[in-house]
Formats: C-alpha cells, sequence, structure tokens
C-alpha cells in the first residue's frame, strides 16, 4: 500500500483484545469457512450457514461480554475506558442508522408474514431469514467498531482462496480429491457443482466477493512477496472463473475491471500493476487450455465467452497486448517515476465506457420492445429481454413485478417475509415447467427478491445502506487505500447480484466486506458524534 498511508491502513498500537477477537474471526471466516463442509455437497449450504452463526455468536458475545466487564469493573483504568467509550459512543454514521432501519423492518415483515417461522428461519427459501439477517447486522458494528487492520488477515484469505479456486480447476477435469462427487449420480449436477462451495453459480459468486480484492492487494501492496502471492491467487481465482461457466461471474468482474481501470489509470505506478495482473490473470487462463490437452480435453466444457480466454488463439493477442502495455508503463515509470496523469483522462475514459454501455442498453432495449419478431441467433437471450432470458429469469422477474403489482398496500410496504419468495411466487409455478423448473425460492435477482421478501421500506433501507457505504468508501479512498481494496469486492458483489442469489454460502462474505469498508471509512472520515 502507499507508505505515506500506512498510519490509515494499520494502527502500529497493540491490538486489543476485542481487536484480536475481530482479526482472528475475520482470518477464519477467509480461510476456513469457503472450505468447510460435512457431508459433501449434500449439507454445503446449511454446514456454511451453522459456521458463520456459531462462530459469529462467538465473536458477538465474547466481544459484548468483554464490553459489560470494562464497562463494570471497578478497577479498570481510565484510558481503557476511555478507548471503550470512544469506540461504541462514536456517532453513528448513514450507513448505520441504514443497518439498523433494515433491520426493524425486517422484523416487522417478519411479525406480519402469513409464514412467520419460515421467515424468522428461511425455511422456504435459502436460509436468508431474521435470524441469519441478525447475525449480520451484529457483525456490522462488531467489525466496524473494532477492526484494527493486520495484513495476515489478507494473507489468510489469499491462501483459503487459492485453494478453493484450484479445487474448481481440479474438478472441471473431474479430478476429485476430496471426493464431493463420489455419491453424486447424476451427470448435470456434478457438471453444477465445484470445488467446496457447491452450484455453479454460487461458486462465481464466491470469485465476484474475492478475486476483485485479490486484484487490488496485487496493485496496492508495496510488499514484493506479498504481490506475488496475490498475482498468483489472481491468477487461479481468474481460472476458476473460466470453469464456473456462469455469466453473472463475467458481469460483475468486467464492471469491476472497467471501473478500476479508471480508478488507476492517472497513476502510472498502480496502473502498470493492474495491467501486470491482467495479464498474468489471461496467462493462467491459458494454462486450462495446456491442462485440458494434457487431460485429453475431458472436461465440464464451457461457454463461447469463456473459450475465447482459454482455447481461442485471440487470447494470445489479447496477451500480447496487454503484456506490451505493461512493458511499456514500467519503462515510463523507471524513467519518469511518479506521473500522476491530468482528471481529464480518467474523466475521457468514463464518458467513452458510458457511452459504450449506453449503446449496448439501447440495442437491448430496441429488440427488446420494438423489434420483438427478428431473429437474433444465439444473441436472442443475451439481448431480447423476454421470458427466456437468461436462463429464464425473464420469466421470474416478469412475474415478480407482476405478483408485486398485485399485492396490498401493506405488503407492497413490507413485503411476505424474509426469504418467502416461494410463497410469494407459487402462482407462477405451472409456468415454470415449460423451463424444466417446477417452482423456485428465489427470484435470482436479488433487489427483486428484497423487494418481494422485505417490500419498498426494507429494500431501500438496504439500498441505502449498500450505496451510503460505497459513496463513503470512495470519499475516504485517497486517504486510506484499504477502502479501494474492500470496496472492490461490494462493487462487485452488487453488481452480479443483479443475476444471482443471496445465501449464507457467499452472502456473508459479501457482508464482512461491507463492515470492513465502513471500518476503514470511520477510521479516516470524521463522524458528528450523536451525544
Amino acid at each position: 500500500m502507499d507508505k505515506n498511508n500506512t498510519t490509515a491502513i494499520q494502527n502500529k498500537n497493540n491490538l486489543s483484545v476485542k481487536e484480536t477477537l475481530v482479526n482472528y474471526y475475520l482470518v477464519l471466516m477467509f480461510s476456513v469457512f469457503p472450505l468447510f463442509f460435512t457431508d459433501e455437497y449434500f449439507n454445503i449450504r446449511h454446514d456454511k450457514y451453522g459456521f458463520f452463526l456459531g462462530l459469529s455468536a462467538v465473536l458477538i458475545v465474547s466481544v459484548g461480554g468483554i464490553l459489560i466487564y470494562t464497562k463494570t469493573v471497578e478497577n479498570k483504568s481510565p484510558s481503557d475506558e476511555i478507548q471503550t467509550q470512544s469506540k461504541i459512543g462514536q456517532g453513528f454514521s448513514i450507513p448505520d442508522y441504514a443497518m439498523i432501519a433494515f433491520l426493524i423492518f425486517s422484523a416487522v415483515s417478519t411479525v406480519l408474514s402469513s409464514h412467520m417461522e419460515d421467515a424468522l428461519f428461511g425455511t422456504a427459501g435459502r436460509n436468508n431469514g431474521l435470524v441469519l439477517l441478525v447475525f449480520y447486522v451484529g457483525i456490522y458494528f462488531v467489525i466496524t467498531r473494532f477492526l484494527n487492520y493486520r495484513e495476515y488477515i489478507f494473507i489468510a484469505l489469499a491462501v483459503g482462496a487459492s485453494a478453493v479456486f484450484l479445487l474448481a480447476v481440479l474438478n472441471y477435469f473431474y479430478i476429485d480429491p476430496l471426493g464431493m462427487f463420489a455419491r453424486l449420480t447424476d451427470t448435470r449436477t456434478i457438471t453444477d457443482f465445484t470445488s467446496t462451495i457447491g452450484n455453479k453459480n454460487l461458486m462465481s459468486s464466491y470469485i465476484c466477493i474475492i478475486l476483485p480484492v485479490l486484484i487490488a492487494l496485487s496493485v496496492l501492496s508495496e510488499n514484493g512477496n506479498l504481490r506475488i502471492l496475490y498475482l498468483a491467487a489472481s491468477g487461479f481465482g481468474f481460472m476458476a472463473l473460466m470453469t464456473s461457466d456462469s455469466d453473472s461471474g463475467i458481469l460483475g468482474l468486467g464492471v469491476f475491471g472497467i471501473i478500476y481501470f479508471i480508478w488507476f489509470v492517472r497513476n502510472i505506478e498502480r496502473l502498470k500493476r493492474y495491467f501486470l495482473t491482467a495479464t498474468t490473470m489471461l496467462a493462467f487462463g491459458k494454462l486450462l487450455r495446456l491442462i485440458s490437452f494434457i487431460m485429453n480435453d475431458h472436461s465440464k466444457g464451457m461457454d463461447q465467452f469463456q473459450e475465447f480466454f482459454v482455447y481461442s488463439n485471440y487470447g494470445y493477442i489479447l496477451i500480447a497486448i496487454c503484456a506490451l502495455i505493461t512493458v511499456l508503463l514500467y519503462i515510463l515509470d523507471h524513467k519518469k517515476p511518479n506521473i500522476v496523469l491530468t482528471k481529464a483522462v480518467p474523466i475521457a475514459i468514463t464518458i467513452i465506457f458510458a457511452v459504450v454501455i449506453t449503446g449496448l442498453i439501447s440495442v437491448m432495449v430496441y429488440f427488446s420492445v420494438f423489434d420483438t419478431t427478428t431473429d437474433l441467433g444465439s444473441l436472442e437471450t443475451l439481448i431480447r429481454f423476454n421470458d427466456k432470458w437468461g436462463t429464464h429469469r425473464g420469466y421470474m422477474w416478469i412475474r415478480s413485478m407482476r405478483h408485486f403489482g398485485n399485492e396490498s398496500f401493506i405488503e407492497k410496504l413490507f413485503g411476505a417475509g424474509p426469504d418467502n419468495f416461494y410463497y410469494a411466487f407459487s402462482p407462477y409455478f405451472q409456468g415454470l415447467m415449460q423451463y424444466g423448473d417446477g417452482s423456485t425460492n428465489a427470484a435470482h435477482n436479488e433487489y427483486i427478491n428484497y423487494l418481494i421478501t422485505h417490500g419498498i421500506i426494507g429494500t431501500v433501507a438496504y439500498l441505502t445502506a449498500l450505496g451510503s457505504i460505497i459513496v463513503r468508501a470512495v470519499k475516504s479512498a485517497k486517504q486510506n487505500p484499504m477502502t479501494v481494496i474492500c470496496i472492490a469486492a461490494v462493487i462487485c458483489y452488487a453488481v452480479q447480484a443483479v443475476v444471482n442469489i443471496a445465501q449464507p454460502i457467499t452472502t456473508p462474505l459479501f457482508i464482512i466486506f461491507l463492515a470492513m469498508s465502513e471500518a476503514f471509512s470511520r477510521q479516516t472520515l470524521p463522524i458528528k458524534s450523536s451525544r
């Protein structure tokens, strides 16, 4: 990281017990949690759910007990009292209020739900009930108040993630060192499940959280040895993304790549590392082609988009271009160090990308609204929004909004109850059968899902928390680059959530990075005291 910002990144004082507990919690969540399972894939969601709740309960109770003890014991030192009050009594930020509001509205939604028990525990959905939300908010407040960063946290992240990524690559070639496939008999299930995460869409979600952090670390870390670790982990992550064969991961990483290219473009030192990481990732992608050759192409297969990076010869041209840019930037930075480009450069690049994205959206709107008959071939499910769009996500989204329009006023405000999408969508199960599904418990769009289950008020509270954390991270990024690293995971997850689902396998990691982003922002930005 930037040497000038060392004090903003890692406080040099000795860690308190509470801060040590938070750091060890993060180490376990980043290294053990993704790898944890008890019964292969048969109970993996509940395994992760139980692990997160159990570990989080230990942290919350331990920190709470310490706070009560330091508040009531008579012989504590004045400095301890001042430190504790400064941490807890510090003014609340907008994200703090939004998180509390989201929890309160979720509780109201649970009480008003026709299926209160399911709303409480999420048993009709993905375990995203009120109980899990309580732990999300609890962990958020513990981390935002008592995070005192140490480098070993992200070392654990890189090592744990690399293990998950490498398992995904091995599984892609039907190499199963952990015996995860031993009891699976359905070919489709074996194809769709991978590593110790589960369904390929969930694996894609995990990659969208972790890979942006590793990329940002490989750019911002000042420790050469650790940069090598983060570079290697980024390469493994890109390989895993190619094998996960999920468009949501490509979407999330693509948006992240554009945003961070714009963010780093003014600083030549950061930009050269950015392109070095991109070159490394693309080269690791080509390793899949070599392994495939050795394995006689015995693999699960991938879509055309992923095949471009892995099997197409054009991929070598892309690697060569990125490598050339990297070399030129290193030469430029060596001859003229500390170059900072004018603000006009990122502004111009932003405008270019905005025009391209606007054009793509316009094409989709045209073929979805004005021209619904032209044969688009293989692009049909990509640029024409209808019931078939996005592996019939279009059917679920259209019917979800139709259901929302028919709800009562109270249901519009508070929804059907946390994780009760199954009951709200049940009238449309018959239509799902034409796509091979008899039912669904999620909209496969987190924001639509929140609208149906938590209503307008709950969804607004959630989006307020998410948006305000991102805004505060951007404001604090110049003084504390740790926010750049953590908000990378938040942005990438938030983008892929448009076509994915919340669940206790990867969403807890997203919440942790939300909390870490806000923790670093709190250490940088002044907060007006509410007392």
